[in-house]
């Protein structure tokens, strides 16, 4: 199934050389784009939540998420998530660029 493929984040906060930071803002309900990460990287909890986790095979998962967490994410896949709390979630994400 071909997909178009959005943003990794609600909005790109800075790039350099070596890394790319993104915020992701999800209001209850709120789905982010279909997306791929095409670098390594991770996340970090800025506002607590339950996310739901839709993959392009059509495997999907939930999971809750602390204030804080660091999570590795994984490079490739495509997918999206959706807040499926009943709160505003939020978090940072740090691509990290190789070469």
């Amino acid at each position: 199934m071909e997909r178009e493929l959005g943003d990794v984040g609600t909005k790109m906060l800075w790039e350099d050389d070596h890394v790319k930071t993104w915020d992701l803002v999800l209001e209850p309900g709120q789905s982010s784009d279909w997306h791929q990460h095409t670098m390594p990287y991770v996340f970090i909890v800025t506002r607590p939540g339950r996310l739901r986790a839709e993959y392009h095979d059509g495997a999907s998962s939930e999971s809750d998420y602390a204030l804080g967490e660091v999570v590795e994410g994984h490079c490739g896949s495509i997918h999206r998530v959706t807040n499926v709390g009943d709160a505003l979630y939020s978090n940072s994400i740090v691509e990290i660029k190789q070469g």
